[in-house]
């Protein structure tokens, strides 16, 4: 079995909580000056199922997935959705 994903906090390391409120921002268009679209999730699990699932992957690369304070860009995300604690598959 794998070890769960990881992050790193100061000087210590914590497994990812997926169950955490998360904030994701994302380019509100690609390959114009625009704003950035944002969506707040009851979960870091429905955030990523939702950034890797639905937005698109110049989206993706320009994603931000913010849970309890730290922030995660899109090959984090990658990683965490490929996860074997990835709780929704």
């Amino acid at each position: 079995m794998s070890d769960p994903v990881e992050t790193v906090q100061g000087d210590q390391v914590a497994p990812f909580d997926y169950d955490e409120p998360a904030d994701l921002y994302f380019p509100a268009q690609v390959g114009r000056k625009g704003g950035l679209g944002y969506q707040r999730f009851p979960s870091a699990a429905l955030a990523l199922l939702y950034a890797i699932e639905t937005l698109a992957v110049a989206k993706l690369g320009s994603a931000t997935l913010e849970v309890d304070g730290e922030r995660y860009d899109g090959a984090a995300m990658k990683r965490l959705y490929a996860s074997p604690d990835f709780p929704l598959r």
